[in-house]
């Protein structure tokens, strides 16, 4: 992306200008999930994969991967790429836009960094309680965040999102 698509991407995405909502409810009354997750290598695909699993026992689950590589990926969930971010920092994907307005209860942002894509994802999302990891760059993100080592991995971080989300009463 270009300077000029940078700056004008920082100002469409402001976290300002994302939706809120002050509906929060329970994780034991709440029926849908989002997952949002970069794709970085198969070991940690497969870290999510079982996540997810993990969470589709309990609750609706729909996950969006933000694929950073060129490449065409095998997974089984949908995925965009910075292809899909116009000059002007609009998503241009259908999918993205059909999961960012989706009213999911709880959205969980499985990754330990912002970029572009996911934060025009997170900006835009209607999602009633977003949470990810904590970071000063993320306080206008999420309605949660959670204050983990990222030595101690996907897994146990994935693990306290969802402790942490079923602690909402």
């Amino acid at each position: 992306m270009s300077f000029i698509g940078k700056k004008i991407h920082g100002i469409l995405n402001r976290p300002s200008k994302r939706k809120t909502t002050a509906d929060h409810i329970s994780f034991e009354h709440a029926s849908t999930i989002g997952v949002l997750f970069t794709w970085t290598d198969q070991r940690t695909l497969e870290e999510i994969e079982a996540f997810i699993s993990e969470v589709r026992t309990i609750k609706e689950v729909r996950a969006l991967c933000y694929n950073p590589t060129k490449e065409e990926l095998n997974i089984n969930f949908h995925t965009v790429n910075l292809t899909d971010l116009s000059g002007l920092g609009k998503l241009n994907s259908e999918v993205a836009n059909e999961f960012t307005q989706s009213k999911f209860d709880f959205f969980f942002h499985l990754d330990f960094e912002l970029n572009e894509i996911t934060q025009s994802i997170l900006s835009k999302s209607a999602a009633k309680c977003r949470i990810g990891i904590h970071s000063t760059e993320g306080e206008s993100y999420y309605e949660m965040m959670i204050g983990i080592n990222q030595n101690a991995g996907l897994t146990n971080f994935a693990q306290q999102i969802l402790k942490y989300a079923k602690g909402i009463k």
